[in-house]
């Protein structure tokens, strides 16, 4: 039970960071209204992994590790060791 409502935590924050990543690319004059809500929800989340690990070549790919480390979370505690 707990590992699902982890399992299902952790994939909703995955497509959050997704969703986030994607209205990023699209100029704020053009984004609908809740898509400034979800930027700064994903920079809050993501700025700490910045501070880590900045921009390679103008492209910041913190979204992409912090997505493949909540995939080992969530296969670490739904599979366990």
């Amino acid at each position: 039970m707990v590992r699902d409502i982890v399992h299902f935590l952790i994939q909703f924050l995955t497509w959050f960071i997704i969703i986030g990543a994607i209205f990023t690319w699209i100029p704020p004059a053009n984004r609908p209204g809740f898509a400034d809500w979800i930027i700064s929800v994903t920079e809050d989340l993501l700025e700490p992994l910045r501070k880590i690990i900045p921009p390679i070549g103008g492209i910041d790919i913190t979204p992409l590790i912090a997505i493949m480390i909540l995939q080992m979370i969530d296969n670490f505690i739904t599979r366990g060791f």
